[in-house]
């Protein structure tokens, strides 16, 4: 065996134990808590989809807004993976290992080894494809098939050349389908033809890509013949789609776009951001990033001689085809999207289509300056921009040894940053829940944790009703509206009236620009309703409505005649459940008074406080449930205006106080009452204690660490810079107080009057802010509670006015007395930023 033969196999060996590793990592990381996050919206039709025979999934999608091939073969999978969250997804996870092998040998096939384990790296950590290869929809699939377009299309143009220089026996028959490549290449468009209505697109790209071949081989006559074949494949891959083909020209021309387009320097930049650092990252989470790795792209599409070298198809004639094809493969998305005004957050994802081609560029990026680690005996591209940049080359004296460290060290370098910016979004995506998918799995256990016979549930729009039903087993009336497309005001009006029946109504409110663009059925809701939580769960809101009590009012007051700031007046209110358990809600209507026009929009505070003034509970809305912002109100005007605000589940029993108020909502600036006070008193309530403790997904609690110190268990906390609860990740200043709510629960009736100690500590342990407190209050300590009561305690931690920014340690212990701790709990990091100027 020669040196150079033994030579090759050592490479072929190590480079198939590097893709093995690479292709490990990819299922690694794709696989990974697949099923932590709730399935959302459209993962739930995908479910229901699953569950129907292959012919109804073929009528169902013929409604649908994608072709059923996903569906059947999910179909197939869900027989042997089943239909749990990771059953449905660990489809999808699969297909994404895969594509990260088709990126790896598309780009061994156009370049060389070293590009194809590169790119191969670059896919399996980039956070677009882990993203979708989580999900349990078809825009994986549609990536892998795009892909394998790509490397039919190669295979079929590398056995063209051969054919053509004599180097390969003519196909079967000579005919111009019954080859191999052929065969594949219609086979791949058929398949995603059927997957997605945007595949065409692909087609068009290879159609283009195959007549920049021709020209490029002219020389090797027969292109009239090899045109025929082509044009044969496309009559092909036509003539097994005719029988869908109506039904897509139907949907396509019939469906309601999503949200609102984007301008183009947005769309550019959105769409960039998307392909190198995926979905999370539009919130801003390495947004500025996305530029270096944009410039490392663009150097990967730089036509180098240094980056084409042992080119494995299509001889000299396809060098700049292999140029052009990633480069033509991304524009063509993004020119099509932006000039059919599909950027739009619903379409964002069709961009998948672009990534293999993108993490192609970006490896040729980061082998870009690496000629010095090629082998001295590569055969050389030919062609204008290689002859041009010859010159540039020759002129720099500069060794091979040196070019090896300097390649070496670009090649590390990037690699490096690649990794390190993937893998700081894939944690993010991992553990962040600001930007995890909908939540519908921890809405359902909120409402089984906290609904009542009498209520009832609202879903706008119905699309949400497959996904909602994968999770709900309760016997709650579910209300799906609008029940038609577009809206009836007459039939959702009167579906609506039926909810005045019921005591109170989960509402969850999704893609309400498509389904209800007036906001009728919301705007009726904020109307009728005591509306008491509205939070997000991704892109999924949950609003919480106590409806109209059905008796008179418990407190009636009248004159008021109370001016806040010089337009808006307090005329009077109702208010109802004056006394009440932990759980419950007491309603008010306030009625409003525009005393001329009102120059800005003013948010409403309802804020209940314990006798430290400790916020327990707060509503914080513009008027009428955000739906009639005072900027809109006319001189005169009366606005009967109802709130509901929910008595925290945990909140020990006593008396509260009861304030209200406005502020800008720009400038957070209270309006004044003439006297100079900023809120308006209302009579206190009585809150009186459970007679059973709630479930634990009744307490949403931010932070649900638990911590076991024997009598007593910290269930978990919530913490947020004082007053800023309905905006947890307001910035914490120097001289802001930290807000602290502690879930705890009594495992035994405790004897002894247990405190904490909470400390904010420094990098090197020293403590910067300290509070030693009751549990909960001295109107309610620890001998007070009972056996497997949950008890929420509200506290303040002073942040130091000359506290440095940084990163703090927060850190909890419990003394069940004075002198004998029981236990330490590590709370997590606090920021602290630096205040504005």
């Amino acid at each position: 065996m020669t040196k150079s033969v033994e030579r090759s196999r050592r490479d072929v060996i190590l480079s198939t134990f590097l893709l093995l590793m690479i292709l490990a990592l990819a299922a690694g990381v794709r696989f990974y808590h697949l099923a932590s996050q709730s399935l959302w919206a459209d993962e739930g039709n995908s479910a229901v989809m699953a569950a129907r025979a292959l012919s109804q999934i073929a009528r169902a999608a013929a409604n649908d807004i994608h072709p059923p091939l996903y569906y059947w073969l999910l179909h197939l999978w869900t027989r042997v993976a089943g239909v749990s969250e990771y059953g449905l997804r660990s489809l999808s996870a699969l297909l994404g290992v895969l594509l990260v092998w088709a990126v790896a040998e598309l780009a061994r096939r156009l370049y060389n080894d070293t590009t194809g384990l590169a790119a191969a790296f670059v896919a399996a950590l980039a956070p677009f494809q882990v993203y979708y290869s989580q999900e349990a929809r078809m825009y994986i699939q549609l990536a892998l098939l795009t892909t394998t377009a790509v490397l039919a299309f190669w295979w079929f143009v590398e056995l063209e050349r051969r054919e053509l220089s004599g180097s390969q026996r003519p196909p079967l028959y000579d005919c111009p389908i019954l080859t191999w490549p052929a065969l594949g290449l219609a086979l791949s468009w058929i398949a995603g033809l059927y997957t997605h209505y945007a595949f065409p697109l692909v087609i068009g790209v290879l159609s283009i890509l195959y007549l920049v071949w021709l020209w490029r081989s002219r020389g090797l006559g027969k292109v009239g013949r090899r045109l025929r074949r082509w044009v044969a494949l496309l009559a092909l891959a036509l003539l097994f789609f005719a029988p869908w083909l109506p039904i897509a020209i139907r949907q396509l021309t019939t469906w309601p776009s999503g949200g609102s387009a984007m301008s183009p320097a947005a769309a550019l930049q959105t769409a960039l951001t998307i392909l190198g650092l995926g979905p999370v990252a539009r919130g801003g989470a390495g947004s500025g990033w996305m530029w270096a790795l944009t410039a490392l792209a663009l150097l990967g599409a730089l036509p180098l001689p240094f980056h084409i070298t042992r080119g494995r198809g299509a001889g000299t004639q396809g060098y700049l085809l292999r140029w052009l094809t990633p480069i033509l493969w991304v524009a063509a998305p993004l020119a099509s999207m932006l000039a059919f005004g599909l950027f739009r957050d619903a379409y964002l994802k069709f961009l998948l289509m672009a990534s293999p081609a993108y993490c192609i560029l970006l490896a040729r990026g980061i082998l870009a300056p690496s000629g010095g680690l090629q082998s001295a005996a590569a055969p050389q591209p030919t062609g204008p921009a290689v002859q041009a940049a010859e010159p540039w080359f020759r002129s720099r004296q500069v060794g091979a040894f040196g070019r090896g460290v300097i390649g070496a060290t670009w090649v590390v370098a990037a690699l490096a940053l690649v990794g390190g910016l993937s893998g700081a979004i894939l944690s993010l995506y991992f553990t962040a829940p600001a930007v995890a998918r909908d939540d519908y799995r921890g809405i359902v256990q909120f409402i089984a944790a906290t609904a009542h016979p009498n209520d009832a549930i609202l879903l706008d729009a119905p699309g949400q009703s497959e996904v909602f039903n994968y999770y709900y087993r309760g016997d709650l009336p579910v209300y799906a509206l609008p029940r038609q497309r577009p809206l009836d005001p007459e039939d959702t009006l009167g579906q609506l009236r039926e909810l005045l029946n019921y005591d109170k109504v989960y509402a969850l409110y999704w893609a309400i620009e498509e389904a209800d663009p007036d906001r009728r059925i919301i705007n009726w809701m904020d109307s009728w309703g005591y509306k008491t939580l509205d939070q997000w769960h991704g892109n999924v809101r949950l609003a919480v409505y106590v409806m109209p009590e059905r008796r008179a009012p418990d407190e009636i007051v009248d004159n008021l005649d109370l001016h806040l700031g010089p337009a808006i007046t307090l005329l009077g209110y109702r208010g109802w459940n004056l006394t009440l358990t932990a759980g419950q809600v007491t309603q008010v209507q306030l009625l409003w008074q525009a005393a001329g026009k009102p120059e800005s929009r003013y948010k409403v505070f309802l804020q209940l406080l314990d006798q430290r003034d400790q916020v327990i509970a707060q509503r914080d809305s513009e008027p009428v449930g955000d739906s009639r912002p005072t900027e809109g109100w006319e001189p005169g005007e009366v606005i009967p205006d109802n709130h509901g605000l929910l008595i925290p589940p945990g909140t020990p029993p006593g008396t509260y106080r009861r304030i209200i108020g406005m502020y800008d909502v720009k400038t957070l600036e209270r309006l004044r009452l003439p006297d100079g006070q900023d809120f308006i008193d209302l009579p206190p309530i009585t809150v009186l204690r459970a007679q059973t403790s709630p479930l634990l997904a009744a307490f949403d609690m931010g932070y649900s660490q638990s911590f076991d110190f024997g009598g007593i268990t910290l269930l978990g906390h919530d913490r947020y810079k004082r007053g800023f609860g309905h905006i947890p990740n307001t910035p914490l200043y120097p001289g802001d107080r930290l807000h602290l709510t502690f879930y705890w629960r009594a495992n035994v009736q405790p004897r002894a009057d247990w405190w904490f100690d909470l400390t904010l500590s420094g990098a090197t342990g020293e403590t910067v802010a300290e509070l030693q407190a009751p549990l909960v209050a001295d109107t309610y300590t620890t001998p007070l509670w009972e056996q497997g009561e949950i008890v929420r305690g509200e506290h303040d931690l002073l942040i130091p006015s000359d506290l440095p920014a940084g990163t703090y340690r927060l850190s909890l212990v419990l003394l069940p007395d004075t002198d004998t701790p029981a236990g330490t709990a590590y709370l997590g990091t606090v920021k602290v930023v630096a205040a504005p100027e």
